[in-house]
């Protein structure tokens, strides 16, 4: 895997939840579209719903598209519903992380892995993470994220549909 060198990586500009619920049929499917600073579409699969609702609640906070989300059967919160009303108190975790990169694909898994960078007390990390919980912590904390120039390549290989099928169903 090459090294994330800032030319090696693109920026999401936007991250958009995709969201199916038909609670009567028990079917809770999620993706995330990552749009990039070149125009393209990076799309996470088979993202946890209760990511996916919480990254919608973060880009429409007062949407009623996220209210019919809710379970009236349900009046649980999520750990990630907890974390968005903590966000504004966690100033020095805040200040801690610097980015998120998407940089790697484990094909023995067929999944995508994410690097949290991070700088606590003079040292840097890096932390492996599952991408959707590092992008919702990256928008969280407003904190950029990119994707490797390489992952994208391997993603535009792995499916089929181009971008222009995601903008058209829009």
């Amino acid at each position: 895997m090459r090294e994330n060198n800032e030319s090696n990586l693109l920026r999401v500009v936007g991250v958009e939840s995709v969201l199916v619920s038909d609670l009567e049929e028990f079917i809770e499917i999620a993706a995330l579209h990552c749009y990039l600073e070149n125009n393209e579409i990076f799309t996470l699969y088979n993202v946890p719903f209760e990511i996916a609702k919480a990254i919608e609640k973060l880009n429409n906070p007062l949407s009623e598209e996220h209210l019919d989300l809710l379970d009236e059967n349900d009046s649980r919160e999520s750990v990630y519903d907890v974390l968005l009303l903590l966000a504004p108190k966690l100033r020095e975790l805040k200040n801690s992380i610097k980015k998120v990169v998407i940089d790697s694909y484990d094909a023995n898994k067929g999944v995508y892995k994410a690097s949290i960078h991070m700088k606590i007390n003079g040292i840097s990390l890096q932390k492996k993470m599952i991408p959707s919980h590092a992008i919702f912590i990256s928008l969280l904390f407003e904190k950029p994220i990119y994707i490797t120039k390489e992952v994208l390549e391997i993603s535009k290989a792995l499916n089929p549909l181009s971008d222009e099928d995601f903008r058209d169903e829009e």
